[in-house]
């Protein structure tokens, strides 16, 4: 990989990060504020976030689940259950989980398509899936002193396609309308940039947010009238 979780780390340090830190908990977080008492797990580099939810939220029950090829030698205090997985294993029983926050994953993975099947296996039904992704055409995407501007990045068509054989997409919203520049007039304007980029070009933000569900369809067990073969064939 070409960033670990010490370089995402590192960035969270920064000044420039610590505005897209608080950037994205508030997105997040605006998705808490009916959900009490829920079972929630990070999968991928969450910690900043999780933690952010731990202090607003006591009765949440937290843990991340951080994949493998991101550790790196980072020594922070986790107020959750923190492990190291497996990128395509989640140890958790199926259907245990409320909500599944992502963060730095779907970018990284070699196969998406296989961590969206675990966040599927763990999700509870009407279960919901939190997702901050780096937009394709966003311009956090075209500069390398930020973490989304390595891996992959997603349309909303590309990620509709990926999860579309086991969630269903209930929200979607772009922001970080101000560019990802180490200035002190980026410092200065950015909460200027963010609100009319976020009223008059509300799509082009640089990143995305999706909330989807998963949704489980009761079987069908009324018995269909069989109809015997012979009364087809011609006498």
């Amino acid at each position: 990989m070409d960033i670990n979780a010490s370089d995402i780390y590192s960035f969270y340090q920064s000044k420039l990060g610590t505005l897209v830190k608080r950037n994205i908990r508030h997105q997040l977080y605006s998705h808490f504020n009916s959900i009490n008492d829920s079972v929630v797990c990070g999968y991928g580099y969450t910690n900043p976030y999780l933690s952010f939810l731990n202090k607003q939220n006591k009765d949440l029950q937290i843990s991340a689940m951080q994949p493998e090829f991101l550790d790196g030698n980072v020594k922070e205090r986790y107020d959750f259950d923190h492990q190291i997985i497996h990128e395509y294993f989640l140890p958790l029983d199926p259907s245990s989980v409320d909500v599944v926050i992502s963060t730095h994953l779907l970018e990284f993975v070699d196969k998406p398509q296989s961590s969206i099947e675990e966040i599927w296996r763990i999700l509870k039904p009407n279960g919901l899936f939190l997702t901050i992704i780096p937009r394709r055409s966003g311009i956090w995407t075209r500069y390398d002193n930020n973490p989304f501007g390595f891996g992959r990045s997603y349309s909303i068509r590309q990620f509709k396609s990926l999860i579309q054989d086991f969630l269903v997409l209930d929200f979607r919203k772009s922001f970080l309308h101000f560019p990802p520049w180490d200035h002190y007039l980026n410092y200065k304007s950015h909460r200027t940039v963010e609100k009319i980029g976020d009223f008059f070009f509300p799509y082009m933000g640089g990143l995305m947010i999706c909330v989807c569900k998963k949704i489980v369809y009761a079987k069908n067990t009324k018995k269909q009238k069989k109809i015997p073969i012979k009364s087809f064939v011609a006498t």
